[in-house]
């Protein structure tokens, strides 16, 4: 079960209006991941302190679906 889910509003590749109609606001934490232009086009986020990489938001949308 997801806790928390950091998300960068400025290098994720996240809408974040989309995540949270997937997790809930209250999931949601936005701020610094420290991955700024390591990934141009990725998904990037932080699930529980964890960095996860998915090739769309497409994809990253599909795992916190499950």
């Amino acid at each position: 079960m997801i806790n928390v889910i950091r998300v960068c509003p400025y290098c994720s590749n996240v809408d974040l209006d989309k995540l949270a109609e997937v997790v809930g606001t209250e999931k949601i934490q936005r701020g610094c991941i420290g991955q700024c232009r390591s990934y141009k086009k990725e998904a990037v986020v932080k699930i529980d302190g964890i960095l996860t990489i998915k090739q769309s938001e497409e994809e990253l949308f599909k795992e916190l679906s499950k």
